[in-house]
């Protein structure tokens, strides 16, 4: 679920398949497990005037948003576990694609903005200059992987359903699946969103 927006989550799909979102307990799971031996001490809660989840506070409380149902303290927990649990994913992927020299890049801008036209244009004009792989991200339709295939780089697919934007682990999912070369160019572009994709690291440069 994304606090900003509310989206939903598991209906993600790559190239047409399901992703299944399974639990990998507290340990980030793509390639390695990480080495982790120094503790942390516990993250202090924001203070909350008002723990009432009936409280409207249209806004302007602590987590910046409103939820029925839900204190703003709740919802201020609930993005730190999810952005903390997607930045262990965003980690393990940049340090997999470090290990392997790719440059990863990713596009974020508003629906029909030109993304995957300049993605193409930017293809053609580094055709046999570097090895080029791309993920592409849409909540329903592979038409824009479409087009990148036509260029002839290789690209995947994430149609995220109702989620608004890519996440590391989905990504970490098609890092695995895609053809990528040593010393090679990555570009992910994300899903047609201002907003809610500037929050999630995926693990790019």
């Amino acid at each position: 679920m994304c606090t900003t927006c509310g989206c939903g989550i598991g209906q993600t799909h790559i190239n047409g398949k399901s992703m299944q979102l399974h639990q990998h307990s507290d340990k980030p799971l793509h390639y390695r497990p990480l080495k982790h031996s120094h503790a942390h001490a516990p993250n202090p809660m924001p203070a909350d005037t008002d723990h009432s989840p009936n409280t409207i506070h249209f806004g302007t409380g602590i987590a910046g948003t409103h939820t029925p149902g839900m204190s703003q303290a709740r919802m201020v927990k609930i993005e730190r576990d999810i952005l903390a649990k997607n930045d262990r994913y965003a980690d393990e992927n940049r340090q997999h694609l470090s290990e392997h020299g790719v440059f990863a890049l990713n596009l974020v801008s508003s629906p029909g903005s030109g993304k995957t036209t300049l993605l193409v244009k930017t293809i053609e004009m580094l055709r046999g200059k570097l090895p080029i792989t791309v993920i592409e991200g849409d909540q329903q339709t592979d038409h824009d992987a479409e087009r990148i295939r036509a260029t002839g780089v290789p690209a995947i697919q994430i149609n995220t359903g109702k989620g608004c934007h890519l996440d590391a682990h989905m990504v970490g999912h098609a890092i695995q699946q895609l053809p990528i070369l040593d010393n090679s160019l990555l570009f992910i572009e994300n899903v047609g969103n201002l907003v809610c994709p500037s929050g999630f690291d995926l693990g790019e440069a």
